[in-house]
């Protein structure tokens, strides 16, 4: 086998996957929810500020599963 044969055949998959993680880039990043200004959600126990979810605003979020059993508990 020859070096040069071997190289190419180095640098042809270092490009491939330099492409590959280029585009997964791209992609995750137009996945990110946009924070749209003066809009924060909030746990609607504790009033603790969560990070923007893109399917669920505004009412009805809790910030972690204490938060959700002291809710659930309420509602008996």
């Amino acid at each position: 086998m020859r070096r040069s044969w071997l190289r190419t055949k180095v640098n042809e998959g270092k490009t491939k996957m330099t492409n590959k993680v280029t585009e997964q880039a791209k992609r995750a990043r137009s996945l990110v929810p946009v924070q749209r200004e003066g809009e924060t959600d909030a746990c609607m126990v504790c009033g603790r500020t969560m990070r923007p979810a893109g399917v669920v605003r505004g009412e009805g979020r809790v910030c972690s599963p204490t938060c959700a059993r002291q809710w659930a508990e309420g509602l008996k």
